[in-house]
């Protein structure tokens, strides 16, 4: 490896070598899909569920501001100043706040359009939404939550974006106002219950379907499966098109993209 250290981000400029950068499980392809697109990245290949390899020869700026890995080996040795918080800074956080990459994993799967307003119901610090505005800029966010403290934490990391305290049940949007929902549902262990849940998520599926536009995308991340699959299968106008399991820190939940029943085949 030639040329790693030196003037440019974090003491980094250009660099010749073999890179393994770390996602979580379950996401290595969506990594691949965007080192394929940078200038100085070549020869991209999936090592594992979670890794991904490939040649750099060139500028790192591509590498550094790509948030979909959290750490980095090149040729054998880890890179401390590629790490995640060492790239984009710390951020205020509780134990439950959504993992920093799963965060990114979940806009991508959310599509979200320039100009599109992203409502996160259960936004906590705001982590979801900071990935968000961190891939579309322009986009309109909405953040909530019934928890004053996680609000206040979520004000401090968006600047004091639109934020409000309330229930994800009851959001404070009109009808059909909605481009994009994307969140992470309480499990039913660091937060909440499988009991709760077994009211809250039915509560949560009518709400989206009353909220989202016409072609509007929810993408919903939880452990307690049956009882999110249960609520969809048993609404009228949101149905699963696609499940993505992830694995990190132990935890094994299903990132889930929810879309409109087309009126045909609600009329069936």
């Amino acid at each position: 490896m030639a040329g790693f250290f030196g003037p440019g981000c974090g003491g980094l400029s250009r660099v010749a070598g073999r890179f393994v950068l770390r996602t979580v499980d379950g996401a290595a392809d969506l990594l691949m899909e965007e080192l394929r697109g940078m200038a100085s990245v070549h020869s991209v290949r999936q090592v594992s569920v979670g890794a991904v390899e490939c040649m750099v020869d060139g500028a790192l700026d591509e590498l550094v501001r790509c948030p979909l890995y959290s750490s980095v080996a090149v040729d054998g040795a880890v890179v401390p100043a590629l790490a995640w918080m060492r790239r984009f800074g710390s951020l205020e956080r509780l134990p439950w706040s959504t993992n920093l990459v799963v965060a990114e994993v979940l806009t991508r799967l959310a599509k979200v359009r320039p100009g599109q307003c992203v409502v996160d119901p259960f936004c906590g610090t705001g982590t979801i939404l900071l990935s968000v505005r961190r891939r579309v800029p322009t986009a309109r966010v909405l953040g909530v939550d019934r928890d004053p403290h996680a609000v206040e934490l979520a004000a401090r990391n968006l600047h004091h974006q639109a934020l409000v305290r309330g229930l994800a049940q009851a959001l404070p949007v009109s009808d059909g106002s909605v481009d994009r929902v994307v969140a992470n549902l309480p499990f039913g262990k660091q937060v909440g219950s499988h009991r709760l849940n077994r009211e809250l998520y039915p509560a949560v599926v009518r709400e989206l379907d009353r909220v989202l536009a016409g072609d509007g995308r929810a993408v919903l991340l939880t452990e307690d499966k049956r009882l999110l699959r249960a609520a969809a299968e048993r609404g009228r106008g949101l149905k699963v098109v696609r499940e993505r399991l992830l694995r990190y820190n132990g935890a094994t939940p299903t990132a889930y993209v929810l879309t409109r029943i087309s009126k045909r085949a609600k009329s069936r």
